[in-house]
């Protein structure tokens, strides 16, 4: 599980610790079973792009997630400080897509090279969740690289118009952009405390939130902060024109978050934290993780990716004074710990965590071949 630190930043793997040990078993088996059936390979769905077979020499393509999200701005810091100090040997270009959970599917489809996602989506994969009316076709070839963020998630209502979960049975709700990666564990929390039928569910740009709050066009939304403390933009606007307050989780919802959920856990933001990004709340605020990582496909090549593994960690703390929101770059009990323990990782990564001296530290899962 996720610690804070005196610091603010999240200290301690793992976010599996409580983990049911067969799921684990299962997801661990499943991979391995088809890796040695030489099942890899795309199977192809009506519609869905080719394959892209891209050398190490060419540019790759990174799927981040819609402008100005999170995703994009530490995409577009990394991508563009390794071109700028030429360290790495292939140029990758960030690019706005409609949100994580959709750069997912589309490197699944061949489309990017290197791809953002989440830990409950490596969950929900292949054929769960999201992707039950449309599996992933290729997931038995995904390889995990690293994490590059967490949202720490919480629910606000407009206190002059409801005064929480009671008041929000069939009222309108700002779940997320329909493609971002928090749409299915905030989906899965309102499921938990009132049900996503008693609702009148909305997905809208995130931008549009906080307008939407304010004239009434919903009553209640998801909102998060990155790596615990540092607000997004529109959060911000929220709490400077917002009579909010947050929704509280029930004991039964923070139960399963610490027991049930192999890829999210419950924290409580202390007051502290909150001061830190609200002017207009200071009490604690209930929330739950949500692991931001980078995937490629089995086939990368693994010269670059064990660069970009051991890039964007030597380079870390220079990366952290590019940008605040690169808290997890420089530490690998948040880049490593904090991921999918069932999902493997590439050999460029896993070798590259290996001669650092990282990888035995973690219950994750090692390249099918080393196996």
């Amino acid at each position: 599980m996720m610690k804070t630190g005196t610091d603010g930043n999240m200290t301690e793997s793992n976010t599996s610790q409580s983990n049911d040990s067969s799921s684990q078993t299962s997801r661990r088996e499943y991979i391995q079973g088809a890796a040695a059936a030489g099942t890899i390979g795309i199977t192809g769905l009506a519609g869905c792009l080719d394959v892209l077979q891209v050398d190490s020499e060419d540019e790759w393509s990174l799927g981040t997630s819609s402008e100005g999200s999170s995703s994009f701005q530490i995409g577009s810091t990394w991508t563009e400080y390794m071109d700028s100090e030429d360290l790495l040997d292939t140029e990758i270009e960030p690019i706005v897509t409609e949100g994580t959970g959709a750069s997912y599917r589309r490197l699944d489809q061949g489309e990017f090279e290197i791809s953002g996602t989440t830990t409950q989506l490596l969950e929900d994969s292949p054929d769960e969740g999201d992707f039950e009316d449309e599996p992933l076709e290729d997931f038995d070839s995904i390889r995990q690289v690293r994490g590059y963020m967490a949202f720490y998630n919480f629910g606000v209502y407009n206190a002059e118009e409801v005064s929480g979960w009671d008041d929000l049975e069939d009222r309108p709700i700002a779940i997320s952009s329909a493609g971002s990666g928090t749409r299915s564990p905030v989906e899965w929390l309102v499921d938990q405390e009132i049900g996503m039928d008693n609702i009148d569910n909305r997905y809208m740009a995130f931008a549009d939130i906080p307008a939407a709050l304010r004239d009434g066009t919903v009553d209640a939304a998801f909102t998060w902060t990155v790596n615990e403390d540092d607000p997004t933009g529109w959060l911000q606007e929220i709490d400077e024109t917002v009579d909010w307050e947050p929704l509280e989780f029930s004991d039964s919802t923070i139960q399963s978050l610490d027991e049930d959920l192999a890829y999210s856990t419950y924290h409580e933001l202390d007051e502290e934290t909150v001061g830190e990004f609200s002017d207009n709340w200071s009490d604690p605020v209930d929330s739950f993780t949500l692991t931001y990582l980078y995937v490629v496909k089995e086939d990368a090549d693994p010269d670059l990716v064990y660069d970009i593994a051991e890039m964007t960690h030597e380079h870390g703390e220079d990366l952290l004074d590019q940008n605040g929101a690169m808290d997890f770059f420089p530490d690998p009990d948040m880049f490593l710990g904090t991921l999918h323990p069932d999902v493997p990782f590439h050999q460029g990564a896993y070798e590259y965590y290996q001669n650092a001296g990282f990888w035995d530290d973690y219950d994750l899962t090692p390249p099918p071949e080393e196996q």
